[in-house]
C-alpha cells in the first residue's frame, strides 16, 4: 500500500534538457551525514503540516539507509532505499523488489518507465500488488526556500490493488521534481485516491540541505 505523506514538492521556470549533465550528477553520490529537511503542506486545508528531517546514516552498494524523523517531535524511523531512491522497506511496509518511485538515469524529457511489485505490511499484515508509470515531462528551473535548483518533472501514477480482495485499490497520482545538485527531489504534491476518491493531497518543498564537513 502507497503512504506517500512524508514525500516533498512543487515550482518551474522552463528550459532545454541537458541529460549527460545530470547523469553526471545522480551517479550514486550520497554518503554518510548527507541530510535534507522538508516542509510538509495539506493541500486540501491549506495548513501546513509537519517538518521532516532526513539524515543518511549508512551507505552499502545495494542500500541507502535513511533516519526520518519530525521536527519538534520525539523518535524516528529507518527507511532503505536502493541507490535510485526506491523504498525497499520501512517500519510498516516491504516492497518486492521495491516501491517504484525513485529515478532511473540518465534522466531526459520523454523517458518513461513502468514497474510491477508487490509489498506487505509488515505490523498488520495483509499484501498489495502495484503499477508504477512513471514519465519525465520537463526540466526547469525551480525556486525553492533552500535555493534555485535544475530540476527534471517527474510524473507518476500508482495504482495498488488488495490482493486478498481485488476490489480495494487505491491510487496515487504525484508530480515530482527532482534536483540532480542534490540528488534528491525537491519538490513534490502527491494525490490519493481511494475508490476513485481523493482522501488526501500532500505537498512538500525541500527546505534545507547538506552534507557532513
Amino acid at each position: 500500500m502507497i503512504r506517500l505523506a512524508v514525500a516533498l514538492l512543487a515550482g518551474m521556470a522552463a528550459m532545454g534538457p541537458r541529460p549527460l549533465a545530470a547523469q553526471a550528477q545522480t551517479e550514486n553520490t550520497v554518503q554518510v551525514g548527507d541530510h535534507w529537511t522538508i516542509d510538509t503542506r495539506d493541500e486540501l486545508t491549506g495548513s501546513p503540516t509537519d517538518t521532516f528531517v532526513r539524515l543518511v546514516t549508512q551507505v552499502s552498494p545495494n542500500e541507502i539507509i535513511v533516519r526520518s524523523s519530525v521536527r519538534g517531535k520525539g523518535g524516528f524511523s529507518l527507511i532503505v532505499f536502493d541507490h535510485s531512491w526506491n523504498r525497499i522497506e520501512d517500519p510498516q511496509t516491504k516492497w518486492k523488489p521495491n516501491d517504484g518511485q525513485g529515478i532511473q538515469v540518465p534522466l531526459v524529457v520523454g523517458k518513461e518507465w513502468r514497474t510491477e511489485l508487490e509489498s506487505r505490511n509488515t505490523q498488520a499484515g495483509g499484501g498489495w500488488k502495484g503499477t508504477v508509470a512513471s514519465k519525465v515531462t520537463d526540466q526547469a528551473k525551480i525556486m525553492t526556500a533552500a535555493g534555485m535548483f535544475d530540476a527534471f518533472r517527474i510524473e507518476e501514477r500508482v495504482r495498488d490493488v488488495n490482493s486478498a480482495d481485488p476490489s480495494r485499490y487505491q491510487e496515487v497520482e504525484s508530480v515530482n521534481w527532482y534536483a540532480p545538485q542534490v540528488n534528491f527531489w525537491v519538490r513534490r504534491i502527491i494525490t490519493t485516491f481511494s475508490q476513485k476518491r481523493v482522501s488526501s493531497k500532500i505537498s512538500a518543498e525541500l527546505v534545507d540541505f547538506g552534507r557532513k564537513l
